[in-house]
């Protein structure tokens, strides 16, 4: 099996579709990538939709948050560094952070608890050892 990966990297550049009447990345965008991330580091580390279904399981977003620290503009390569960083029965947290990789800037933090759902009830769930074993916890993002 795959090498588990504990601090998975997301890069996405800023399009003009993203940019608001500020003349920088739309807020919204940040809440996109977390997710984008999040799903893109289960898959490498072997957990798709396909494993949920399976399980009869899936997230539910409970809380974002997001500190921001400076503006992201037009053309902006970024990166979304993410990880887990508790996983607990019910709840698991997911830290992110935002950087520019041109100057290698802090855009933003953010984390987001997500609680696993029963897919038929709706109702919370433990979370299946199998997911719990597809992550390493990190306290160093």
């Amino acid at each position: 099996m795959k090498e588990i990966v504990k601090i998975f990297e997301h890069r996405v550049k800023v399009t003009e579709n993203e940019i608001d009447f500020n003349n920088h990345l739309n807020n919204f965008y940040y809440v996109k990538w977390m997710q984008d991330s999040g799903i893109a580091h289960s898959k490498e580390n072997g957990i798709t939709f396909e494993t949920y279904e399976k399980i009869g399981a899936t997230w539910f977003a409970k809380s974002h948050h997001i500190e921001y620290k400076a503006p992201a503009y037009l053309g902006d390569e970024i990166v979304v560094k993410t990880c887990i960083s508790d996983i607990g029965k019910i709840k698991s947290t997911r830290k992110y952070k935002f950087y520019r990789v041109e100057d290698g800037k802090l855009l933003a933090i953010a984390e987001t608890l997500w609680v696993f759902v029963d897919m038929i009830s709706g109702r919370p769930t433990p979370i299946k050892d199998e997911i719990k074993d597809r992550f390493i916890v990190c306290d160093d993002l």
